[in-house]
């Protein structure tokens, strides 16, 4: 009975070992350098890569490649999130003011939402281009996208609240000329 317990935990010890071993590319170069590691309900995974006159500048490079990829990821989600909110909501969004606005939103939440890349690996291929793994948690974007709704839909009441101001002046205008001309007209029924 020991014996049966030992060879299974060495089994166990065996097969565990193996699921965490990083695969390898048949050049030696890490699997994910070919194999952009797949995205979780969590997570977004780019690779970037870049050869250029020094490590250091191939590593920004690289990094650079990895977040634009993720930028053209996560602008590509929000605009298309943007796209189905108004076709569903129908004519009355559909005006070329909403539009622009909702595509102002859509850059910012974008620009916000990528300070949040992190970089998993790295690895430097002999002939001397550099391989980044990046990460982005996706809960950053669907944070960023309500921080920029919240900032317009303030933006939004400020306005109403002012443009219900500026009526009420213009209202308050019209109502003293109204007065002023009523006042004018009883004058010269008087005089006459």
């Amino acid at each position: 009975m020991k014996k049966i317990f030992v060879v299974s935990l060495l089994s166990l010890l065996v097969l565990i070992s193996c699921a965490t071993t990083p695969k390898n590319n048949p050049d030696g170069s890490p699997y994910w350098t070919t194999h952009t590691p797949k995205n979780t309900w969590t997570m977004h995974y780019e690779v970037g890569s870049a050869k250029q006159s020094t490590p250091q500048l191939s590593q920004l490079r690289a990094e650079s490649a990895a977040k634009d990829a993720i930028g053209r990821w996560a602008s590509t989600s929000v605009d298309n999130a943007l796209v189905t909110f108004v076709e569903e909501a129908g004519e009355a969004l559909k005006t070329q003011q909403v539009l622009e606005v909702l595509q102002n939103l859509s850059v910012q939440t974008v620009s916000i939402a990528l300070r949040g890349v992190s970089f998993e690996e790295r690895y430097t291929a002999p002939d001397g281009t550099v391989w980044v793994l990046a990460s982005y948690p996706k809960k950053n974007l669907k944070d960023a996208y309500k921080l920029q709704a919240e900032a317009l839909q303030r933006e939004v009441e400020t306005a109403t609240a002012n443009a219900q101001a500026l009526q009420a002046e213009a209202d308050l205008l019209k109502a003293e000329v109204m007065l002023s001309y009523l006042d004018d007209q009883m004058n010269s029924e008087v005089d006459q």
